[in-house]
């Protein structure tokens, strides 16, 4: 017993040795040359780098605290203000890449699972979602799209099915819901429809239909409130014209069909008078 004691004394010894020659500072307290730095509650290693004048340079290795295996490794430039991050999973598969400017999330980074897909990619700026945001099914097609600014919502949004296929989509401003709001079934009927007003609450009438495109149920909102039955009439008399128009399912290419299946095309022919017809 007295033996085993003794081999773990010296083996603690040895690392603190090894790690307090590794850790130098120079006579002003900045850290200079190769640190190895232990997780104070495991004893393993927190993180692996060299310093020069307390900035880090070039590449970092840091560790899960549970196990001796990497979590991120960071490569340095630009005297330690930007650093290049790949970030993996326990299983050592890569998780995310991207770019920290002065600590803080920048430019685009990218996600995946444990299988290599990719699962997003979100922008920054100054460590706050900043631009485009994509989500990602599988297969690889995009399963929603957002827009971001200061780390709030801003702009056009869409969710996808897959397929390519139109799920919901709307705007926001400054982190808000506003303007037209809308939601399909898979085969392109609208399921759900209204608006927001400049707050973000529902103002309008919202019509829900059944997947054949008729009319099941409406809702009428003011300024965020469901009225009921008599304030609905209400609002609907004051005010006439802002109910959402009846509007056609969106088909796979983009194009829209009526309630007969015509296509725009054929609807637009049909309206127009014919040649020599009375006006």
């Amino acid at each position: 017993m007295k033996f085993y004691i003794f081999l773990f004394l010296l083996i603690s010894s040895l690392s603190f040795n090894a790690q307090t020659a590794a850790n130098k500072t120079d006579d002003k307290g900045l850290k200079q040359g190769y640190w190895l730095k232990l997780n104070p509650t495991t004893g393993k290693p927190a993180y692996k780098g060299t310093f020069k004048d307390n900035k880090p340079v070039g590449v970092f290795k840091y560790y899960y605290s549970e196990i001796d295996t990497i979590k991120t490794i960071m490569e340095f430039k630009n005297n330690g203000t930007v650093g290049y991050a790949t970030v993996f999973y326990m299983t050592g598969k890569k998780q995310a890449q991207g770019k920290y400017v002065n600590e803080k999330k920048d430019s685009v980074w990218t996600f995946y699972d444990e299988g290599g897909n990719l699962l997003s990619m979100e922008g920054y700026k100054e460590g706050k979602k900043d631009g485009k945001s994509l989500i990602y099914f599988p297969n690889g097609e995009i399963a929603e799209e957002r827009n971001f600014k200061n780390d709030l919502n801003h702009g056009v949004f869409k969710q996808f099915f897959e397929g390519k296929k139109v799920k919901a989509e709307g705007t926001y401003i400054e982190g808000k819901q506003v303007g037209k709001s809308a939601v399909y079934f898979p085969s392109g009927t609208p399921a759900a429809m209204g608006y927001y007003n400049e707050r973000g609450n529902r103002n309008s009438v919202w019509l829900y239909k059944d997947k054949e495109g008729k009319v099941t149920s409406k809702d009428v909102y003011d300024d965020g409130k469901l009225l009921n039955g008599k304030e609905a009439e209400a609002w609907l008399l004051k005010n006439k014209g802002k109910e959402p128009k009846e509007e056609p399912a969106k088909n796979p290419k983009g194009k829209t069909t009526g309630s007969t299946g015509k296509s725009s095309k054929e609807t637009k022919k049909a309206s127009t008078p014919a040649k020599g017809a009375k006006k």
